[in-house]
């Protein structure tokens, strides 16, 4: 068993087929028995994906709304949530000034570093963007970047 810290844009590869999808699907779901963390924060930016690709037509809106329904339902069942509380942002705002980070990717980082706490175990972070990978590294976590393995 293995502890991920999975980021939205790692997240969006297990619904929608795109390069590293097949490697996220091998380990992400739930038979693998690893254990998926994410942030409360994953909830509105992958509905937020979704809808995008729904707006521009990449998606359907039938497959949108399957797919949507399938990935609340796994926030309820299959996932550790972060819940955002103040500490995290207050952990959010220290990060932006360290790292060059945008605000939601602090605010993830911040969130698996607040998870690290409740696990014997090191936890990876999945990430396929390359300025919140070298600040997850930065804290001291392994990471891995789905589109690394397309």
């Amino acid at each position: 068993m293995t502890t991920y810290f999975v980021d939205t844009s790692a997240m969006v590869k297990r619904y929608v087929n795109e390069p590293g999808s097949a490697w996220v699907l091998s380990w992400i779901e739930q038979v693998t028995g690893n254990v998926i963390v994410v942030s409360e924060l994953t909830i509105v930016e992958v509905v937020s994906a979704l809808a995008r690709r729904r707006r521009d037509k990449t998606l359907a809106a039938d497959v949108v709304i399957s797919v949507q329904n399938d990935f609340l339902a796994h926030m309820e069942d299959e996932y550790v949530v972060v819940v955002l509380e103040s500490k995290i942002v207050t952990k959010a705002r220290q990060l932006v000034v360290q790292y060059p980070l945008r605000t939601l990717d602090a605010v993830q980082l911040a969130c698996a570093i607040d998870s690290t706490t409740l696990f014997d175990e090191p936890v990876i972070f999945i990430c396929a963007d390359l300025n919140l990978i070298r600040a997850a590294a930065a804290e001291g976590f392994a990471t891995d970047n789905p589109n690394l393995h397309p």
